[in-house]
């Protein structure tokens, strides 16, 4: 075994994938253009410049007024050939038939702002962090499975009675599970938790396994987006509930460098990781547990009709079984709450289902996508 190992990760997006930025693009800083199917993002600074000093003045007098307004006057003056926006545009994004609809149908309250992807100077890219949240999750799985044991926490997390046979082990969580709750779970699962000499639980971050996976951003990709994504109740609650996002199409190409520093567990001392991660290891760990995650998503979805997601689900099957090297994985918005759930194995009434799902490209969020499926390989350089 080297010290450090490289490999290409290679993605390829079974449906749109978006991670968040925390920014968000207002409504005055898009122009959707109907035609082309596209939306102009504007610099509202070079925008305003190019304006009359009346249109000026009737232009922010409608920012006020909100999104809606904003929208309507920035289309009323590009209709009426009284504004070139060229001048004012960054760059143009192709925009889904449900993206269009929603802006040009929008209500007074609606905000219309929508959300873009993490960029570069090369453009639009996958962060490393997510895909390496991803790994993370299914890993914590895997060592859930490997331990049987369950988990419980009373003052602090600990592992508990042997799981019975064939069955998962069980996860016992406090009431409110805050985020230093959630790390000390982790610290337990992956070996990097140690009582102190007053016998309280510490963490050794320095034993976190996860220091000898390194993942790069991802590559830039302009296969993009601009998407309606939705949310699914089963008695139609959440339809009104809606976000506007910059997501990467179906079909997009992307790649990352993923490093493993095995010689970190070859090391012996107290502040080494605390066991080794292999590239197989870890990819074994994501089809095992993201199938999981699309077998649960998938019975939903016969339950209540989502037949657009189900096609996810199908071709998912049919990509591992043609390609034995491929596994599955589940990155962004959109997939954390069944994540979550399976990583913890909640025992009781916190491990329902979740009763809600996030879907995108469609008005109807029966009708859309499901959010962040890919499928993956790792190729050693």
């Amino acid at each position: 075994m080297s010290f450090l190992e490289s490999y290409r990760l290679e993605l390829e997006t079974l449906g749109p994938i978006h991670v968040g930025t925390g920014e968000a693009f207002p409504a005055y800083s898009y122009l959707v253009d109907e035609t082309k199917k596209e939306a102009l993002i504007l610099d509202a600074g070079r925008l305003l410049e190019l304006l009359s000093e009346t249109q000026q003045k009737n232009y922010l007098e409608a920012v006020s007024q909100g999104p809606k307004q904003a929208q309507q006057t920035l289309r009323s003056l590009w209709a009426s050939g009284h504004l070139d926006p060229t001048p004012a545009t960054l760059r143009r994004v192709a925009a889904s038939q449900a993206f269009i609809n929603t802006v040009k149908n929008a209500t007074d309250a609606a905000g219309l702002e929508f959300r873009p992807l993490p960029r570069s100077p090369r453009g639009p890219y996958l962060p490393g962090s997510s895909i390496k949240g991803a790994l993370r999750t299914a890993w914590l799985f895997k060592r859930l499975l490997t331990q049987k044991q369950d988990v419980e926490h009373k003052e602090a997390w600990s592992w508990g009675a042997k799981a019975p046979s064939g069955e998962w082990p069980l996860i016992h969580p406090p009431k409110n599970i805050s985020p230093s709750v959630a790390q000390g779970f982790e610290a337990l699962v992956l070996d990097y938790a140690y009582t102190n000499n007053q016998g309280r639980q510490q963490l050794n971050l320095h034993r976190d396994p996860f220091r000898q996976v390194r993942v790069g951003d991802g590559e830039p990709s302009d296969n993009l987006l601009l998407n309606r994504i939705g949310v699914f109740h089963p008695r139609g609650s959440m339809d009104g509930t809606v976000l506007l996002a910059e997501t990467f199409r179906s079909k997009t190409q992307l790649r990352a460098t993923l490093r493993l520093h095995a010689g970190l567990a070859q090391q012996r001392h107290k502040d080494t990781v605390s066991h080794a991660i292999s590239a197989q290891a870890l990819a074994e760990a994501c089809w095992e547990y993201y199938q999981e995650v699309a077998a649960r998503e998938e019975e939903f979805a016969k339950k209540h009709g989502l037949n657009t997601t189900l096609q996810t689900y199908k071709e998912l099957e049919q990509r591992l079984q043609a390609d034995p090297q491929a596994f599955p994985l589940r990155i962004g918005f959109g997939s954390g709450r069944m994540s979550i759930r399976l990583a913890l194995l909640l025992d009781g009434e916190e491990g329902q289902e979740p009763k809600t799902r996030k879907t995108a490209g469609h008005t109807n969020p029966k009708d859309g996508f499901p959010l962040g499926w890919a499928i993956a390989r790792l190729e050693p350089y």
